[in-house]
């Protein structure tokens, strides 16, 4: 996997982070903990960070996925994190931590923690069982590494698997996750001049008519490598399969294609058809 190096500038957060991050390091060095950052921040380093292209909506909240085999070990983390380094829990949510400057991290665990299903229940207040279906396949998959200011390393989602995530999450909660699709729809309308070389050295059968649709193009590749992480899951695969033919299948009545409008613009069959070039790269 590639690695990359970028400042808080690209990343479009401010050098203060450092102190929170060198906190979170130390919780997860010291319980043994691999991790990767996940979410709106991991869009944003590639976004910003890697091809300088401003996303359209920004966030203050930093989510990583934490990998946890058991729920001492996740109980343990979070005890320390608040008696040892300084962060407050979350009344509404047991999975958030809140950093000195009022910053919410979300501390996702994921591995042997979940249920058959993918959830994971958890003790605190608020909030204390999750869906976190995918993040072990995107996990296993491969991820590449960040280098921020020479001062932290660690792994971050890909886009595919971002993708992937915030579908499921929408999918999830749909009353309440509008903006996962208007991130998505983000990614899918740069995802070409973000990933050229990749498409261009494997996936150039799709440039076999002249008239290609370079959008629909890049949608397909983004089905191919979502297929990738899905595959090692027949749960999980069934679930993005099932997703895309619910919006697909009847253009009309597409509740994602309705939402990707106030990102685009246009109309319910323009999206409909993108979508269905995800599909089709996703079950190719």
């Amino acid at each position: 996997m590639s690695s990359y190096k970028i400042n808080y500038e690209e990343l479009r957060q401010q050098p203060e982070i450092t102190e929170m991050l060198s906190a979170l390091e130390r919780g997860f060095e010291k319980f043994g903990i691999d991790f990767y950052l996940v979410g709106a921040v991991a869009r944003d380093v590639w976004m910003s960070g890697i091809n300088k292209i401003a996303p359209r909506r920004t966030t203050g909240d930093i989510d990583f996925a934490v990998l946890i085999n058991d729920k001492g070990t996740y109980e343990a983390l979070k005890t320390y994190l608040v008696e040892a380094e300084g962060f407050h829990p979350f009344k509404g949510n047991a999975f958030v931590l809140i950093w000195k400057d009022k910053t919410e991290v979300d501390l996702l665990p994921f591995g042997a923690i979940e249920d058959e299903d993918g959830k994971v229940t958890t003790s605190g207040l608020g909030l204390t069982n999750i869906s976190l279906q995918g993040f072990t396949e995107v996990y296993e998959e491969g991820l590449p590494e960040l280098e921020l200011e020479g001062k932290h390393q660690f792994k971050f989602c890909t886009l595919p698997g971002i993708v992937l995530l915030k579908m499921i999450a929408w999918d999830d909660r749909p009353e309440k996750r509008r903006d996962d699709i208007k991130d998505i729809s983000d990614i899918l309308n740069h995802f070409f001049n973000m990933y050229d070389n990749e498409i261009w050295d494997n996936h150039n059968d799709l440039f076999a008519d002249e008239n290609s649709n370079l959008e629909h193009i890049a949608a397909r590749v983004m089905g191919r490598e979502m297929r990738k992480i899905a595959t090692r899951n027949e749960k999980l695969f069934s679930r993005i399969e099932g997703i895309l033919n619910a919006n697909t299948d009847d253009m009309p009545n597409s509740k994602m294609a309705a939402i990707m409008i106030e990102y685009f613009g246009n109309t319910i069959e323009d999206n409909v058809l993108l979508l269905q070039q995800l599909k089709q790269g996703f079950t190719e």
